[in-house]
């Protein structure tokens, strides 16, 4: 039996049974890659017969597959096809919605939802600012991904040939006096980005705008998507911009732990969670 925390806070008993939460945990340990019996009975902590017996069990589902030549254990084609399932159903914008208001009520200026398509982001939701002057946009803008925010979240999350590829096609285009125009300027930025989890765009595709975006960290670490808040210069000051980033690292969190981000294998391919229209 497990105890969690209700709505209130109080606490509450959820039954739970055993052997299941031990399968889960033998699952979610192969996504770091194949395991011998004594290893994994040695990690998690279970006796080798209960472990061989689970095992056994996954197995007979497709869930668990045994190399014949090692006797090694690794995750099995069924755990793909709920993993498509899954994907398959998962509308990101349904997902994030609410937190793209909860992020303007908040702040106060124009929040957007993009993904990367073609070496480009493209914005696939967004709640304008109730101010007067605010950034202007619309969904299905594409932009360059080097010079703005959310761009540079993403990319920075990226493996480091995918974003070769992406400058090889797309260059670095000058488009203000900050905007980022060398390999070697882009890297120390995406350092500083994965170091710190929040990108800036100080007027760099536009004179007078400024962004701070946060990046949807999916299956594998691989990044599905970004959120930004995006205003005026005139009030994105550095303290402002400094509290929208502590409020988008909370957000993007907890967005990034519902989509299944809490697994970390060693790598994953690129899963492209579907955006309806």
């Amino acid at each position: 039996m497990t105890r969690t925390k209700g709505k209130r806070g109080a606490t509450q008993e959820v039954n739970t049974i055993q052997s299941v939460e031990r399968a889960i945990k033998i699952l979610e340990y192969l996504c770091r890659g194949s395991s011998s019996l004594s290893e994994l009975s040695r990690e998690l902590g279970l006796h080798k017969s209960t472990a061989f017996g689970l095992l056994q069990t996954l197995a007979k589902h497709n869930y668990v597959h045994q190399e014949i030549n090692t006797g090694r254990y690794r995750l099995g084609y069924r755990v793909l096809a709920l993993g498509g399932a899954f994907l398959e159903h998962c509308d990101l914008r349904e997902i994030v919605s609410p937190y793209l208001q909860q992020l303007l009520d908040e702040h106060g200026e124009t929040v957007h939802l993009v993904i990367m398509d073609d070496g480009q982001v493209v914005y696939v939701d967004k709640i304008d600012s109730p101010q007067s002057i605010r950034m202007v946009s619309r969904i299905g803008r594409r932009l360059p991904a080097h010079c703005t925010g959310v761009g540079k979240a993403i990319l920075a999350y990226l493996p480091e040939e995918k974003v070769q590829a992406i400058v090889k096609k797309r260059g670095l285009p000058r488009f203000t006096a900050n905007t980022i125009t060398t390999w070697e300027e882009l890297c120390a930025e995406l350092a500083r980005i994965r170091d710190e989890g929040v990108s800036y765009d100080r007027e760099e595709i536009e004179d007078g705008l400024r962004c701070v975006a946060a990046p949807i960290i999916g299956y594998g670490q691989y990044p599905v998507g970004a959120i930004s808040v995006s205003g005026p210069a005139s009030r994105m000051t550095e303290e402002k911009m400094s509290n929208i980033a502590g409020s988008l690292k909370m957000v993007v969190k907890e967005i990034s732990r519902q989509i299944g981000a809490g697994v970390e294998p060693n790598a994953s391919p690129h899963l492209d969670i579907k955006i309806r229209s």
